[in-house]
């Protein structure tokens, strides 16, 4: 039984349309699941609700927790911004725009386009607004069977502003619209959202400022400021990190304010560290700091603790320098596609490895799963199901045929390539299975989002490393063109960690042609709000 906060009763209860800022670890899935079952209680069974997540998995949680004490969850939407945009607007309604049939509509990623195709979504990758040289464009995909994801939620508003069919309909089924994660909505996704508000459907959005590190997906914190000034949205706010140490919530927040009143702890669990060397050297490192820390920490497994860097580049220190068990999470060749059949390769050796994913997790990257029938279901999960009992040397020929068979399309060359690549390489494959509890968990900044672990190891927080710099007019002028995206990313780095967090810089640094330099601690390291609130630490000493 959960104990609410005053001020999760407070953005709890019904109050129309409604911003909540949340910190990191203030229960705030918790206090929206509260939220829409309290709402879905007063609603008549054809009514619902739609709640949008930034990711598939995120979403099922919600769903889940919404599900809590037999509520019903009725006709409600639980899904990502791209799935409520195709099946709530663009599949019922563009006929109604653009005349024809949605009925065989694909929708496709750029490396899923033919040719003739590529030439015609050229200017529609970055589309904030529809004009009618771009609507033509669109209508031209269109009649060939085709969506361009880029265009989709741009399309949808598009759709919903011109089809008064499409207003009443989502008014007359859903009562509100949640929308998580807000800090890091696009300007079409924005505008959607106050276009169904407009209508008469209550909104509600939830987001972190402080956690806005998208900016370049196009991602903006600037629509969340703007909910926050709007007159017909009441703001709340959860600001209590239930989840990490005292000392270390309060570090995080003296990032952005020197004045954040701190919460009174009786130890500090926030280290800044400076290694010896560079960050191929702190790689080497760890090999004895971290056994080092799993000895002192009885109850620590090395799977409790991550090692965060903030590229790729510091990811292949560690890929090569770390001895001691772990698990590399990196994107591979087969992610690099970003295509409908890498996803489905990828969602297929998640299930060979992983006992705990799912055929369903599996299904969900099929397009069209509405409106598969029973029969095709039964044939689609004995298809998937074989891929458990597959010898290590035919998993490449299963992942194509079994692409070909449920996509009907034949992979392309680039793609085959790509999992030629990946079913030959060990390390690589290595990522698919479950997580070892003997294995630290290695990975960017940018993927431990949403993430938490008892100890967190954050490299890279050197001088001209992190925060990004650039040279100024004189070599002394400091230039950090990413500043605010950059403190984003370092404050969601340091509340991944529940019970430690290990700041490190090195004595010196791996310039950008790998030539060795002298090293200074990061900008962040020296900003004034934290100062007093961690302990120093140099190895060797």
């Amino acid at each position: 039984m959960i104990t609410y906060t005053d001020e999760q009763k407070e953005a709890i209860k019904p109050q129309g349309s409604l911003v909540i800022t949340a910190c990191p670890g203030s229960g705030k899935t918790a206090v929206i699941a509260k939220k829409i079952r309290n709402e879905l209680g007063e609603l008549k069974s054809y009514q619902g609700i739609i709640a949008i997540t930034f990711t598939r998995k995120a979403s099922k949680e919600l769903e889940g927790r919404c599900r809590a004490d037999s509520t019903d969850t009725k006709s409600s939407f639980f899904g990502t911004i791209d799935s409520f945009c195709l099946s709530e607007i663009i599949y019922p309604f563009l006929n109604q725009i653009l005349g024809g049939s949605t009925e065989n509509l694909e929708p496709k990623y750029a490396s899923d386009l033919l040719p003739a195709e590529n030439l015609i979504a050229a200017p529609l990758n970055e589309i904030d607004k529809i004009d009618a040289e771009k609507l033509k464009s669109i209508r031209s995909l269109y009649l060939g069977g085709t969506i361009y994801f880029p265009t989709i939620p741009a399309l949808a508003l598009y759709i919903h502003e011109n089809c008064s069919a499409c207003k009443a309909y989502l008014k007359a089924k859903y009562t509100s619209i949640y929308i998580d994660e807000y800090q890091d909505s696009s300007k079409a996704q924005h505008d959607l959202f106050l276009s169904i508000v407009d209508s008469g459907v209550t909104g509600i959005a939830v987001g972190d400022l402080q956690q806005s590190i998208y900016g370049w997906r196009r991602c903006s914190p600037e629509y969340l400021k703007e909910l926050i000034r709007r007159e017909n949205f009441t703001h709340r706010t959860v600001s209590y990190n239930h989840r990490c140490h005292a000392s270390i919530a309060n570090y995080s927040n003296r990032l952005f304010n020197p004045q954040f009143e701190l919460t009174p702890t009786d130890s500090i669990q926030v280290w800044q560290c400076k290694f010896s060397g560079t960050q191929r050297d702190a790689s080497v490192h760890l090999n004895t700091i971290i056994p080092s820390l799993l000895e002192k920490n009885k109850t620590l497994k090395a799977s409790d603790i991550a090692v965060l860097v903030r590229n790729n580049r510091s990811l292949g220190y560690l890929r090569d320098h770390l001895s001691i068990p772990c698990r590399i999470f990196a994107d591979d060749a087969i992610d690099d596609l970003q295509s409908r059949t890498g996803f489905l390769w990828s969602a297929l050796m998640k299930y060979r490895f992983d006992i705990s994913f799912s055929i369903e997790q599996v299904i969900e990257m099929l397009p069209d799963q509405s409106n598969i029938s029973k029969a095709k279901l039964i044939d689609i999960r004995r298809t998937i199901r074989k891929a458990r009992s597959i010898a290590p040397h035919l998993l490449e020929d299963y992942l194509y045929a079994t692409s070909t068979r449920l996509l009907n399309t034949n992979p392309k060359d680039s793609e085959l390539a790509a999992l030629k690549i990946v079913t030959s390489n060990a390390d690589a494959l290595k990522q698919y299975t479950t997580t070892n509890t003997n294995e630290v968990q290695c990975m960017t900044l940018h993927k431990s989002k949403g993430l938490e672990f008892e100890a967190v190891i954050h490299l890279d927080l050197g001088e001209w490393i992190f925060p990004y710099r650039q040279v100024g007019e004189s070599f002394s002028e400091k230039v950090y063109p990413s500043w605010e995206q950059d403190l984003n990313l370092h404050f969601v780095g340091i509340t991944r960690a529940k019970t430690m967090c290990l700041l490190v810089h090195t004595a010196q640094r791996l310039n950008a042609k790998d030539e060795t330099k002298g090293g200074e601690p990061s900008a962040f390291l020296q900003l004034p709000g934290v100062q007093g609130l961690y302990k120093t630490y140099n190895y060797p000493k």
